[in-house]
């Protein structure tokens, strides 16, 4: 496999062209943090469909959005349909047992925005959100309406199609989330309807 040669040693790139189970987990992780332009964009593909499954067990180990960042390059809506569903499959898996596990509820968020990725949408991962417990769904709730309200925006550093918050605002403004959040007695709970309701007054002024 070639990549470029100031990044990569050698012996990397020659461990990262053959069986993906020996393939050291810094490497694994170093290559899907990678430059997608680092590599031959073909040889790049192939790396990612024999690697998936090994970035899905780093982003367990290792939560974080950028780990997927690189499927679009990697020509991802083009794989045989088999190997999508075995990508997609783990995924999901991995969000609901974080989500069923109260001690890595603050992994989620990295977890949410990595998804998304395979469909360059939030819109099916937030429906997903809809069916955890109300008190995780306070949490993101809180959490997102703090980056809106604060920050001016969602931060989704990784994901470059147009308006990729686009699903999260309207999820935030949605009758049915205010809905259930006004029938959560916790401080994440009442604190995302505040911020919710901050969020409509500025869209009315």
């Amino acid at each position: 496999m070639r990549g470029c040669g100031l990044c990569w040693s050698q012996a990397e790139l020659d461990v990262l062209d053959g069986d993906p189970e020996p393939v050291p987990a810094a490497v694994v992780q170093k290559f899907a943090w990678e430059s997608t332009d680092h590599f031959e964009r073909d040889e790049y593909e192939l790396a990612w469909r024999r690697l998936g499954y090994r970035v899905v067990q780093e982003l367990e180990r290792f939560p974080d959005d950028k780990l997927t960042a690189g499927l679009q390059w990697a020509r991802w809506p083009s794989w045989p349909e088999a190997e999508r569903t075995a990508l997609r499959a783990p995924i999901t898996d991995l969000i609901g047992r974080v989500a069923g596990d109260q001690e890595r509820w603050r992994q989620l968020d990295e977890l949410i925005q990595a998804a998304p990725q395979l469909d360059q949408d939030m819109t099916p991962w937030l429906r997903l959100v809809d069916d955890f417990q109300d008190a995780l769904v306070a949490q993101l709730a809180e959490s997102y309406a703090g980056d809106y309200t604060y920050s001016n925006g969602f931060m989704l550093i990784w994901m470059t199609w147009d308006e990729p918050g686009r699903p999260i605002l309207d999820w935030l403004l949605s009758p049915a989330l205010r809905s259930r959040l006004s029938g959560v007695d916790t401080r994440n709970a009442q604190r995302a309807v505040e911020l919710i309701d901050l969020m409509v007054e500025f869209s009315i002024r």
